[in-house]
């Protein structure tokens, strides 16, 4: 028996099968001028809400170019530098806006490291990030700057001169004096029954060429 045909017929369908274009399932063709492209599992619903996490989440201000491009956070950003030290209700007055806008901007500026803040006496300061901002804050805060000025002027200082010269309670004084000291602003040693302080030189050069008058 002449095998032949059969096996001829068995290539041809192994051919077939081999070369034969997959069966694919069926989708309704999509709306016309709808150019997303949804990749397999995923639906426009569930893309959007994750865009919608992504802006909502602050991730897109990652990138700081362009963040003086608003206009009240450029204006924010100029009265820190023309009053450096200046706290946030200080900085609302100067820009004609309420304090919860300054602090959001301000916010902004700090994480793009344009600027920096300190807490003296209870109140958040700012000042351009390439100062000192702990110099900054004291200087232009009345209590702080009068202190540190009476020191200038009497160091080594004495808690007494101090409190002479500002006609403040020893006991303020040696408080404030403190505080300074614990942020590196002045130095203080004991002399005898005495502590005495001196300013530092990044401070005494702080208080000879002052950026802005002390306030309230």
């Amino acid at each position: 028996m002449d095998r032949r045909p059969l096996v001829a017929i068995l290539v041809a369908l192994l051919v077939v099968g081999l070369f034969a274009p997959p069966a694919v399932a069926t989708t309704s063709a999509p709306e016309e001028g709808n150019s997303l492209t949804v990749p397999t599992g995923f639906e426009l619903p569930e893309i959007d809400r994750y865009r919608s996490v992504v802006v909502s989440s602050g991730l897109l201000r990652a990138d700081t170019e362009g963040i003086l491009n608003q206009r009240t956070r450029a204006a924010v950003y100029e009265a820190i530098r023309e009053s450096p030290g200046a706290t946030l209700s200080a900085l609302a007055d100067a820009v004609g806006v309420t304090k919860s806008t300054v602090r959001y901007h301000v916010d902004v500026l700090r994480d793009a490291g344009l600027v920096e803040a300190v807490e003296v006496g209870g109140a958040l300061r700012v000042a351009p990030a390439e100062m000192d901002a702990d110099i900054a804050a004291a200087t232009s805060a009345e209590p702080t700057n009068a202190v540190l000025e009476a020191v200038a002027e009497t160091e080594p200082a004495s808690v007494r001169a101090v409190a002479e010269v500002t006609g403040r309670a020893p006991s303020t004084v040696s408080y404030h004096l403190s505080t300074l000291a614990d942020r590196g602003l002045v130095e203080r040693e004991r002399a005898g029954e005495a502590v005495l302080t001196r300013l530092t030189p990044e401070t005494r050069d702080a208080l000879s060429s002052p950026v802005v008058a002390a306030d309230d």
